[in-house]
C-alpha cells in the first residue's frame, strides 16, 4: 500500500528589490530544519525559488543573487527604469511611473521601442542567472506563474525549460520583452497573481506557507494630485486587492517588514534578508503549529486538499 505523503508548499510573491527577502526566509527555514516539499513563485520569486529548487541550498542561491544584483549589465537594465535623480515622497512603483510620465521618458521610449530593456540584454541577465534544465528534473518540485498578454489567462509553467519559466514570470510588462512560449506571449505572474496560493494548492499542497513581500496600500504615498496620478494609483489599488484575494487561501502568510523601500533598491540585499529571517524567526511556532494542523485534517496527506473553504480560480497549468 502506498502511503500518503503530506506536503508543505512554500509560495513566494514578486516585489522586485523587495522580494529578496525571501532569501533571509529561505536561510532561517534551513537553520531550523523546516523542509518544503514544493515551491511555487511569482516574478523574483520564481527566480530565487527556481535558483533553491535547483541548487538545494540557499548558500548558493544568494552567491547566484549577489553575482546578478553587482552585475554591470544588471545595474544598466536598472538603470533604464530607475534614474539616480529620482526622488519622491514615496518609493512605490506608481511614484516611478508618474515620474517617468512627467519627464516625458517613458512617453518617447514607449513609442520608439517595445520595452524599456532590450530583448538582448534580458536574454543575457537571465541566461548567465537562471540554468537551462528540465523543470521535471528537479529535486524539489517547483512551479511559477505567468500572464498571457492575448488572453489574460494566468498561467502556471511546471515543466520544461527553467530558464525559460522563470524568464516569462519575470518579464515586467514594458520594463522586460515577453517571452514566446507554446504558442503565447506571457509577461510578469505578479500582475494576476502575485502569491500563488491556489496553484500551489492545485499542484499536491496540503499546508501553504505564503511570504508577501510586495507593497501594500500603506506604501502608495500621499494621495495623487494628477489625473495621471489618480489613474496609476487605481491600477496599484485594483492589483493590490487581487493579490490579497489570491493569497488569502495560504495557511499562513508572512510579511517581511521591508518598510517603504524602493522596488529598485537591490542594493539593500542585507536589510532585506534580515526581514525575512526576523519573520520567519518570529512566527517560527505558527508555521510548525499550521503543518501539525494541516497534517491532522489532510490525516497525513491522504486528503486533498482537505479544505472546506473556496480556494480555487481559473488558471492553465502547462
Amino acid at each position: 500500500m502506498i502511503q500518503p505523503h503530506f506536503k508543505t508548499a512554500l509560495v513566494l510573491s514578486g516585489g522586485s528589490a523587495r522580494a529578496l527577502a525571501h532569501l533571509g526566509v529561505l536561510q532561517e527555514l534551513e537553520k531550523n530544519n523546516l523542509q518544503v516539499d514544493l515551491i511555487v513563485g511569482t516574478s523574483m520569486g520564481a527566480i530565487i525559488g527556481a535558483l533553491y529548487a535547483f541548487y538545494g541550498n540557499v548558500g548558493a542561491v544568494l552567491d547566484r543573487m549577489r553575482q546578478l544584483v553587482g552585475s554591470d549589465l544588471f545595474l544598466r537594465a536598472v538603470s533604464a527604469a530607475n534614474k539616480d535623480e529620482f526622488r519622491l515622497a514615496s518609493d512605490s512603483f506608481i511614484n516611478r511611473f508618474v515620474w517617468l510620465f512627467k519627464s516625458g521618458i517613458y512617453c518617447t521610449q514607449s513609442v520608439i521601442q517595445p520595452t524599456m530593456v532590450s530583448e538582448e540584454d534580458y536574454l543575457k541577465i537571465m541566461s548567465d542567472l537562471i540554468p537551462e534544465y528540465p523543470m521535471e528534473s528537479l529535486s524539489l518540485p517547483f512551479a511559477t506563474v505567468a500572464m498571457d498578454l492575448a488572453s489574460g489567462e494566468e498561467v502556471v509553467l511546471t515543466r520544461g525549460s527553467l530558464l525559460k519559466a522563470v524568464s516569462a514570470s519575470s518579464a515586467i510588462p514594458g520594463i522586460l520583452p515577453p517571452v514566446r512560449h507554446e504558442g503565447r506571449t506571457l509577461v510578469d505572474g505578479g500582475w494576476v497573481d502575485n502569491v500563488p496560493v491556489a496553484p500551489a494548492i492545485s499542484l499536491g499542497a496540503h499546508c501553504v506557507i505564503a511570504v508577501d513581500a510586495a507593497l501594500d496600500l500603506n506604501d502608495l504615498g500621499p494621495l495623487p494630485t494628477s489625473a495621471l496620478e489618480t489613474l496609476l494609483r487605481a491600477h496599484e489599488i485594483t492589483r493590490i486587492f487581487l493579490n490579497n484575494h489570491r493569497k488569502s487561501a495560504a495557511d499562513l502568510i508572512l510579511v517581511p517588514k521591508v518598510g517603504k523601500m524602493h522596488w529598485a533598491n537591490f542594493a539593500a540585499l542585507e536589510p532585506c534578508m534580515e526581514a525575512g529571517r526576523k519573520v520567519v524567526e518570529t512566527h517560527l511556532l505558527s508555521i510548525r503549529l499550521q503543518q501539525k494542523k494541516r497534517r491532522a485534517v489532510t490525516r497525513g496527506g491522504a486528503i486533498h486538499p482537505g479544505r472546506t473553504h473556496h480556494w480555487s480560480h481559473p488558471f492553465v497549468v502547462i
